[in-house]
């Protein structure tokens, strides 16, 4: 037999599975994990002479979606900065990409610029020298 739950509370909220790293907070609201504050960092390990990957990102962007999963195609880790929930990350991503949109993409301190910007890079062939740490792509 289950509890009834408190009043204001709906049901499907308090039977639904925790996902993404979201919790039920006292009254009903629901507070984020530590990936959804700002910044994320992959699992798995990355050698020591790859630049480090910044992603600046929103929650609704598809083509921060399709970078993350592109980069994860190929065995990249990244941290993740989330604009839409600090202006101030959003304030330095426009000072250093001089772009509004998201994703801004840097490798390193050479930035790469958006998903459509990284996309070429690789089809030319400069992409993955640039993730191995061996030169600078051409500026985005």
């Amino acid at each position: 037999m289950t509890a009834a739950a408190p009043a204001g509370v709906n049901t499907w909220l308090t039977r639904a599975p925790v996902q993404a790293g979201l919790t039920l907070a006292p009254r009903g609201t629901i507070s984020a994990g530590p990936s959804d504050l700002g910044i994320h960092v992959t699992d798995s390990a990355t050698d020591s002479n790859q630049p480090p990957i910044t992603l600046y990102t929103s929650a609704i962007c598809p083509y921060c979606v399709a970078a993350k999963n592109f980069l994860k195609s190929k065995g990249q880790t990244w941290s993740e900065v989330r604009i839409d929930t600090d202006p101030a990350a959003r304030e330095k991503m426009m000072a250093l990409a001089r772009r509004t949109s998201v994703p801004q993409i840097f490798v390193g301190d050479t930035h790469v610029g958006g998903y459509d910007d990284m996309m070429a890079l690789h089809r030319e062939g400069k992409l993955e020298p640039l993730l191995a740490g061996h030169g600078a792509a051409d500026p985005a």
